[in-house]
C-alpha cells in the first residue's frame, strides 16, 4: 500500500476518463522529478509552480503530488489555502478523503501544542492551514516546539498568487507583508523543503525578479481533461455561448446608495433568467439534476441585497404569470427556447409547452442565495433552480455545480488579468452541457475576457516550448494590466509595446566578437543593402541573440533574450512564422542612442511593412581601433497590446 495508489484510486471513482487520471499522475511525477529529494543531506530548498486552468481540477493534481511526496519520503505535507472558511473546509475535506494513510491536522488542532507536536513526530502528516497570520504564526511556534527541523517538508500553496506575495513591494519597504514573511519563515524552518505554488493565474509570480524567492524555479503545466469547458470555448472561435447586453444595465442592478433604486428587472437579466429556466428544466428532465444561475456584478453588499430582491420578484411574477397563461411570458420563453436550440438542437425533441408546464411546477422551488462576506449561505445546489448572487466570495476557488448560465458585470476601470480571470466561474467540466451554457456580459467586458484568454494561451504556449525560466513574457491587450501593482517592485518590470521601436544604447565592438559578426554576415548575405526580406522567426531570434550590447551604456530596456522571445510570441499571436529584416551596411554610426530612440533617422522605418515584427540590422563601418558591428533596431507591429516581463 502507498499513498499515491490511494489518491489515484479515489480519482478513478470521480473522473470518468482513465486517461485524465494518468495525466494527473504524469504531472505529479514531473513535479517530483524537479523538487528537492527528501532523503538528501544538508540544507536544500527550491520552489516550483503547477500552472493549471481556472476550474480545471487542480485539486486532483495537488493531492496526487502530495501523495507522491509522502511516498518518496517527505515527512510533512503542508497545504496552504484561502482564509475563507468554506474554501478551507473544502480543502481539509478533500485532503482527508485523498490521504487515508496520513494524519490530517487542521487549524483547530493548533490549540493543543503538545498533541500537535506529538502527531507531527509520529507519522507522515498533512497539515491544512489557512493563509492567516495568527494561524501561520502558531504553526511556526508548534514546529519549533516539535524540533523537527531535520524533517523534509513539501509546502503546497494553493492559489499561490493570492495573499502569499509581498504586498509591500511597490512601496520599496524593507519589511515584507505579514503573510509573505510567515510563509518564508515556514519554508526556511525545514532543512530540506520544496515550496510548490499552485494557481491558474501566475502573472504576479512571473513578474517577480529573477532571483526572487517566490518566482518559480520550475513550472509544470497541468492540463484539463477532455470534458473541460474554458476560455477557448467562450472567447475564441464563433463565441456562440456569449450573449452581450448594454453595460448601462449594470447601473440598474448596482445602484449603490441611491435612496430608491429601480424595482424593475433589466431586460438583459430577465433574458438571462428565462434562458436559464429553459436550460435547467431541460437538463433536469434529461439527468434529474438541480442546476445553478450566477449573478456577479458588484462587490457592494447593498447592491447584492437589491439584486436578491429583484430575483425574488422574478420568482413571484413567474409563478403567477405562468399560472394565468400570460401570452407575453410564453413569448419570452419561446425566444429563450429558440436561443438554446441554436447550440443544442436536441432540445427540440422536448415539447415547448411541456417545458413550460414543468417550469410552472418547479418555479415555487426557486432558491435565491446571497453569497458574500455578510452571509452564511453556501453554494450547494439543492433546489431545481438555484440563483446565486454575490461578489468577491464568488470569485477565486468557488466551484458551483451544474452552473449553466452566468450574468457577469464586474467592470473595473483598469482590469487586472489575474483578478478578472478568477471570476470565470463559468469554466469547468461541463462539456456534456456545452450547448445549454450561456454567459451574459457587456461588450466591454467581453473584450477584456477575450484579451485575457489570448494572454493565457500565449503564456502557456511559451512555457510548453521554453522550459528555461529565464524569460516569462506576458502578452496583454488594450488597457489590461497583468496583475496588481502592490506586489511588484517599481522599475522591476519591463514592457515592450505595440508599434514601438527598441535598440541597444550601444553595441560592443571588439575583435573577440568577430565570429558572431561573420555568422550574421552570412545569414544576411542574401539581402542587399537598403532592402528588406522576410525571415523565419527562429532565424530572427538567432540574429538578435548574437548581438552583444555594450554593458557600460545599457539602460536595461533592451534585453536581447527578452526581445527575441517577445518577437516569437508576437508572431505566434498574429499567426505568422516570420518577421521582416531590413539591412543596411557601412553606416557611420558611433554615438550612443536612447534604447527607445531608434538608430535610424533617414525614413527607412516607413519603407518596411509594419504588420510583422520588423528588425532593422545596421552594419557599422569599421574604423581604426573600432571593428565593425551589427546594431539592431526592433519594431513591433501596431496594435493595442504589450509584452510585460521581469527585468
Amino acid at each position: 500500500m502507498n499513498h499515491t495508489d490511494q489518491v489515484l484510486n479515489l480519482l478513478k471513482t470521480q473522473v470518468s476518463n482513465i486517461s485524465e487520471v494518468e495525466d494527473i499522475e504524469a504531472t505529479a511525477r514531473e513535479v517530483a522529478s524537479r523538487w528537492v529529494a527528501p532523503s538528501s543531506s544538508g540544507r536544500q530548498s527550491t520552489n516550483g509552480l503547477i500552472y493549471g486552468l481556472v476550474q480545471s481540477g487542480k485539486t486532483g493534481v495537488l493531492t496526487t503530488t502530495g501523495a507522491v511526496g509522502a511516498d518518496e519520503g517527505y515527512r510533512v505535507i503542508i497545504i496552504l489555502t484561502s482564509d475563507i472558511d468554506p474554501l478551507y473546509e473544502q480543502t481539509l475535506a478533500r485532503a482527508s478523503e485523498a490521504f487515508p494513510g496520513m494524519d490530517i491536522l487542521g487549524k483547530t488542532d493548533l490549540r493543543d501544542h503538545e498533541s500537535f507536536s506529538a502527531r507531527l513526530k509520529s507519522s507522515v502528516c498533512a497539515v491544512v492551514m489557512t493563509k492567516n497570520s495568527a494561524h501561520l504564526g502558531t504553526l511556526i511556534e508548534n514546529l519549533k516546539r516539535a524540533s523537527i527541523r531535520e524533517f523534509s517538508c513539501l509546502l503546497i500553496d494553493d492559489e499561490a498568487d493570492q495573499a502569499s506575495l509581498n504586498t509591500n513591494a511597490q512601496r520599496g519597504s524593507a519589511s515584507a507583508s505579514k503573510i509573505n514573511e510567515l510563509i518564508e519563515n515556514v519554508r526556511s524552518f525545514f532543512d530540506r523543503n520544496t515550496y510548490l505554488q499552485v494557481t491558474a493565474t501566475p502573472q504576479a509570480l512571473f513578474l517577480q525578479a529573477q532571483d526572487h524567492a517566490f518566482r518559480p524555479k520550475f513550472t509544470v503545466l497541468s492540463h484539463p481533461g477532455a470534458d473541460y469547458v474554458g476560455g477557448d470555448d467562450f472567447f475564441s472561435g464563433d463565441r456562440r455561448l456569449v450573449r452581450e447586453f448594454p453595460i448601462s444595465d449594470i447601473a440598474l442592478l448596482a445602484p449603490g446608495n441611491q435612496p430608491a433604486p429601480s424595482a424593475s428587472l433589466p431586460a438583459s437579466l430577465q433574458r438571462a433568467l428565462d434562458t436559464f429556466m429553459i436550460a435547467a428544466t431541460y437538463k433536469r428532465q434529461q439527468d434529474h439534476q438541480n442546476c445553478a444561475f450566477l449573478c456577479h456584478v458588484s462587490t457592494k453588499t447593498s447592491d447584492h441585497k437589491h439584486i436578491v430582491e429583484l430575483l425574488h420578484k422574478y420568482k413571484a411574477d413567474l409563478a403567477s404569470s405562468l399560472k394565468s397563461g400570460e401570452p407575453a411570458v410564453k413569448d419570452r420563453f419561446g425566444r429563450a427556447y429558440e436561443d438554446i436550440a441554436e447550440t443544442h438542437p436536441h432540445i427540440r425533441e422536448m415539447d415547448f409547452d411541456e417545458l413550460l408546464k414543468l417550469i410552472a411546477f418547479f418555479a415555487p422551488g426557486i432558491s435565491v442565495k446571497l453569497v458574500n462576506g455578510q452571509s452564511d449561505e453556501d453554494v450547494v445546489v439543492r433546489s431545481p433552480y438555484s440563483l446565486f448572487v454575490g461578489g468577491n466570495k464568488l470569485g477565486r476557488g468557488v466551484t458551483i455545480r451544474n452552473l449553466l448560465v452566468s450574468y457577469y458585470g464586474r467592470n473595473p476601470r483598469s482590469p487586472q488579468a489575474d483578478t478578472v480571470l478568477q471570476h470565470a466561474r463559468m469554466y469547468g467540466y461541463r462539456r456534456r452541457d456545452i450547448g445549454i451554457l450561456r454567459l451574459f456580459l457587456p461588450p466591454e467586458l467581453h473584450k477584456v475576457f477575450t484579451a485575457i484568454n489570448s494572454m493565457e494561451r500565449s503564456l502557456r504556449e511559451l512555457i510548453a516550448v521554453q522550459a528555461n525560466e529565464d524569460f516569462r513574457g506576458l502578452y496583454v491587450e488594450g488597457n489590461l494590466k497583468p496583475t496588481r501593482k502592490s506586489v511588484l517592485v517599481p522599475g522591476a518590470v519591463g514592457v515592450y509595446t505595440a508599434g514601438a521601436s527598441y535598440n541597444p544604447a550601444q553595441v560592443r565592438r571588439c575583435e573577440g566578437d568577430s565570429k558572431n559578426l561573420q555568422k550574421i554576415d552570412q545569414m544576411l548575405a542574401h539581402i542587399d543593402s537598403q532592402k528588406s526580406s522576410e525571415m523565419s522567426v527562429s532565424d530572427v531570434k538567432s540574429l538578435l541573440q548574437m548581438i552583444v550590447p555594450d554593458e557600460l551604456e545599457m539602460e536595461h530596456v533592451w534585453d536581447s533574450m527578452a526581445i527575441a522571445e517577445c518577437i516569437e510570441q508576437c508572431a505566434n499571436i498574429i499567426g505568422s512564422q516570420s518577421g521582416v529584416v531590413y539591412v543596411d551596411r557601412d553606416r557611420d554610426l558611433v554615438e550612443r542612442r536612447r534604447e527607445t530612440q531608434g538608430i535610424l533617422t533617414g525614413g527607412e522605418v516607413s519603407r518596411v511593412r509594419s504588420d510583422l515584427p520588423s528588425i532593422f540590422m545596421i552594419r557599422t563601418a569599421a574604423k581604426p581601433g573600432r571593428p565593425a558591428a551589427w546594431w539592431p533596431q526592433v519594431r513591433f507591429p501596431a496594435g493595442r497590446y504589450a509584452f510585460a516581463f521581469a527585468i
